[in-house]
């Protein structure tokens, strides 16, 4: 293959995206019924990440932040110890009971779900802010280094900045987004270049 960016090349197939759908449905399902008594599949569940911004290819990660009632925030914020790994930990628990036999570990400030298939989710619970005054919206996340944190995100404002420049560019960037990850996969695996150091360069 060229090594040259050519338009609308590195689509996911439809058979990683049905499999990617059907476990972020799975996933998002146990967290609902967990902590929001809800059956939704989909409810307060999006896909953050190169998924969320329209950059990933078929060896990509997923990244899914996944919103919790407030009412948990105070409780684990509120407790002795690292508050933080304990909801991380809390979380773990129904995607487990989901899917006993996979490896599914907390790390940092996320949920790492490896499948069998080499696919990799990333699960990042969070809490949404509203400013008062401007209605934006930002979220909350837990970081369980040093003790334990609370750190916060904005990805909307992250979302829309690709949006824009992709539409500038006629679509280049994602598609040069696309082409580097490729590039890296197949060329230089071993240089551990994070997607969203692609994506910022680019």
């Amino acid at each position: 293959m060229s090594l040259s960016v050519k338009k609308d090349a590195h689509v996911i197939d439809m058979e990683t995206r049905s499999k990617i759908s059907m476990r972020y449905k799975r996933i998002t399902k146990a967290i609902n019924k967990a902590f929001w008594n809800s059956e939704s599949e989909t409810t307060h569940s999006i896909y953050v990440g190169s998924y969320g911004r329209g950059s990933a290819i078929n060896t990509s990660d997923l990244d899914v932040l996944i919103e919790l009632p407030d009412c948990e925030y105070k409780h684990f914020s509120e407790l002795l110890g690292n508050g933080p790994s304990r909801l991380l930990q809390a979380v773990r628990k129904p995607i487990l009971d989901t899917y006993p036999s996979t490896d599914i570990k907390a790390d940092g400030q996320v949920i790492v779900i490896r499948f069998s298939d080499d696919m990799k989710f990333e699960i990042l619970p969070a809490f949404q802010q509203v400013d008062y005054w401007t209605q934006k919206i930002t979220y909350k996340y837990p970081d369980t280094n040093m003790g334990g944190n609370w750190l916060t995100t904005d990805r909307k404002a992250e979302q829309e900045a690709i949006v824009n420049k992709n539409r500038e560019s006629n679509g280049l960037l994602l598609d040069t987004c696309k082409h580097i990850r490729y590039i890296r996969d197949n060329y230089y695996s071993s240089y551990k270049l994070s997607g969203i150091l692609i994506d910022a360069f680019v």
